[in-house]
Order: C-alpha cells, then structure tokens, then sequence
C-alpha cells in the first residue's frame, strides 16, 4: 500500500500546480454539461460507443465555443483553449481508465471533432504575437534608471537577454503563469575567468571572461542544463558585467545567500522580488521615450516575451548559427523559429542580392532520360 502511495505521489509531481486546477476546471465544466443535456451520474459515458463519445465531445466543444462557462461578457473562446479544455477531460477519462473519448478506432483525433477544430481555427482571428525587443530599449532603459528598483529591472532585463531567458526564470509571476522551470538562484550563476572558478565574493567579479548559468528545472523538462556567455567590449551590453553586478548587488543585502533569488531587490527595508508587471511598465517607458514610431511598434506590441524573442532576433540577423542560437535559448525544437520577426525590417537584408548571386543552374536528367 506504501508502495502506491509513493508511485500516486510522483506520477501527480509530474504535472504543475496549474496543470492539476485546469484539469479540475475542464472536468466540472464537462459535468456541467453533462448534467444540462441529461447525464447526472455516468460521466464516463459507460455504456456509449466510441462514435456516441466522439459526438458528445463535438456539442461540448460548441458549448465551450459559445462561451456557455465563461460569462456574459467573454468572447468566443478560440480553438486552442477549446482543444486544450477537451485534453483535459480526455486525460480525467483515461485516469478513470476509460478510453479517450476523442480518438477513433484508429487510434486518431475523431474526424468530427478534426472538422470541428479546423473550422474554429479558421474563423479565430489571427495570433498576436509580441513583438521582439531591439538592444535600443534596453539602453533606454539603463538611461532612465535612478532607484535601486530601477536598477535592478535594468540588469534582469539585460541580463535575461543574453540567455533568452523565460520571464519565469529571472522574475516574480503569477501562479497562473508559472510553469515547471525554477527562478534562478545566486548559486547558478557562476564566472570564470581564463577558466578558472572565480568566488561571488572577488572584489573584481566583473572582469571575468565568461558567466554561465545552470537552469535546474525548465519547460521542457531538463535539469541542469549549463549556459554560457562570454564578455563583450560594452560596458553596459555585456553578459559578464550584467550578472556580475545582480550578484553583488543582491550579496549586499542583508539575509541574502546561494538560494535567493535572482529577481530579488532591497526595498522598505527587506528583500522583495521584481515582478513581472514591473519588467512590462519599464519596457513600455523606454520605448515611449525612444518613440513608438521610430521603433515601428505601437503600445502594447510589447511584453515579457519580447525579450526572449529580441535575443532570438539579434542572433539570427547577425547569421548566429540555427544551432548556436537553440543551444543558448534552450530549444528542443524549431519551435523558437516562432519568436524569428520576419516584420523586421532587416530580417531579409542582402538576401535580395545572394537571389541574383547564382543566375544559372543546370538540373540533372531524370533517370531514364537521354
């Protein structure tokens, strides 16, 4: 009995907090539902054949689309958030060990509930993705810092582009918001210099060569995965200096050590955290100060993301290696093409010239062919 309780308790640690509420949140909408058209107690549609379930799904679907739990004043719900909520129902059924009740015989998405996402997604309107964030605002930024708050915003934002970092890995989020992936602590980050380990408390930390930063726990579900940047020749654009000064600066603090947080800050006279809103309203200024129009964006274009993807951008207009700029971002996947801003306009600088590099090219005959 020990012995399950032990495997029920690591199996519930493999999902976040947020994931757990979400699938609760799915299933009391799905029983709901359940109840409006008549079901008071079969839940898992015992008794209903596989093409019944798929069916039940799809008018769920429609409710949820509809905004039926959602309140008066919620607009239609999109197709992802309406896939996801049916995920979660689907995973509450295979936990009661019934079958998925959106798969066919075949193992696949039911072509009902296939259509039905399709057509969701093609009458949703179209993504709005944060726009990337040139270097520009972050010295704007710098510019306009006068309190300690201010200064430490300043070295998480640029210290946070460096690495690409998630906003949930240098900063205070919601619940809502975090994900599986640990804010940094004092103790990952670490310098050297001419490969030499050098202590956060050397009075000349900032001269090292390199920083690199231990993520423990991301996203993607790797541990101890080990970054590092070296120094550059700007005295405020610099990975090494940036981190070196967060570490001496949260050092001073009274009661800090190796597991405080990295957004921490001296403020009413205790250790208190940069959070998430602080970061969006200093990003805002400075690039109110430089000038929406000068920078190509409007108000809200924007946000924590924008950080991440500024880094991606940065690397890739200055021909960075595909695979050097997933290694420093810490993607698995070409999904950080998704942060690559093709509106920039020197995305395609000088790729109209290398078109007419090569004017002639002969295919080679088809087999068979004389």
């Amino acid at each position: 009995m020990a012995d399950l309780s032990a495997a029920e308790a690591v199996r519930q640690d493999a999902v976040t907090r947020t994931t757990h509420e979400n699938q609760a949140r799915a299933w009391r909408r799905w029983k709901v539902y359940a109840n409006s058209i008549g079901i008071t107690d079969n839940f898992c549609l015992d008794g209903l054949d596989r093409y019944g379930r798929i069916k039940l799904m799809g008018a769920f679907a429609m409710a949820l689309r509809e905004g039926r739990f959602s309140g008066s004043a919620h607009a239609p719900l999109v197709e992802s958030t309406i896939r996801n909520t049916i995920s979660y129902v689907a995973q509450t059924f295979r936990e009661n060990d019934r079958s998925n009740p959106t798969k066919d015989e075949d193992g696949e998405l039911g072509r009902l509930l296939s259509r039905l996402y399709r057509s969701f997604r093609n009458r949703d309107p179209a993504e709005k993705q944060q726009k990337a964030l040139p270097c520009c605002v972050l010295r704007e930024i710098a510019n306009l810092q006068a309190t300690e708050t201010q200064r430490a915003i300043c070295q998480l934002a640029i210290g946070a582009f460096f690495f690409a970092m998630r906003s949930c890995e240098y900063l205070k989020v919601k619940e809502q918001e975090k994900r599986r992936t640990d804010i940094l602590r004092l103790a990952d980050i670490r310098f050297l210099r001419e490969g030499e380990i050098i202590h956060h408390d050397e009075p000349k930390l900032e001269y090292s060569n390199v920083v690199t930063i231990t993520f423990r726990t991301q996203k993607k579900e790797e541990q101890d995965d080990t970054v590092n940047q070296h120094a550059t020749n700007d005295t405020l654009m610099c990975p090494v200096r940036n981190w070196a000064t967060i570490v001496k600066r949260i050092r001073s603090y009274p009661g800090a050590n190796d597991d405080t947080a990295v957004s921490a800050v001296w403020r009413n006279n205790r250790i208190e955290h940069i959070t998430a809103d602080e970061l969006i309203n200093a990003i805002d200024t400075a690039a109110e100060s430089i000038g929406y129009e000068k920078l190509g964006l409007k108000k809200g274009d924007l946000g924590l993301h924008s950080i991440r993807s500024g880094a991606a951008m940065a690397m890739y207009l200055d021909e960075v290696p595909i695979y050097t700029i997933m290694m420093i971002g810490r993607w698995s996947s070409d999904a950080f093409l998704r942060y690559i801003r093709k509106q920039v306009e020197s995305f395609s600088h000088n790729v109209s010239k290398r078109m007419i590099k090569h004017q002639f090219f002969r295919h080679i005959p088809e087999r068979g062919n004389n």
